[in-house]
């Protein structure tokens, strides 16, 4: 049976890269559109606040890792539960990465 704490980050580390895949996802497609806009002549019709990355992100980014941590810690002690978790991730993980 794998350590719980390992498998804690392991869940930790996949709940970041999908987290990050959908923001570069979703900023890409607001790329595109812009993009878009220019070339159609369209009229930009909001100013997106700037993006922060993963520095910007401070104590509130390291808040929530932790917190993410401590969950997934909490599930891994509940077999029935954390095989549930885990499916969940599995396939949120496989509809991200179809997408």
């Amino acid at each position: 049976m794998p350590d719980p704490s390992w498998q804690a980050m392991q869940q930790a580390q996949q709940a970041q890269q999908i987290h990050q895949n959908h923001v570069r996802h979703h900023r890409a497609a607001h790329d595109m559109a812009r993009a878009h806009a220019r070339h159609t002549g369209a009229p930009h019709t909001h100013r997106p606040l700037p993006h922060t990355g993963a520095r910007g992100g401070g104590l509130r980014g390291l808040l929530v890792l932790i917190i993410i941590v401590g969950v997934v810690v909490y599930v891994a002690h509940d077999p029935e539960l954390c095989t549930t978790v885990g499916n969940f991730a599995r396939n949120l993980l496989a509809h991200v990465q179809s997408d």
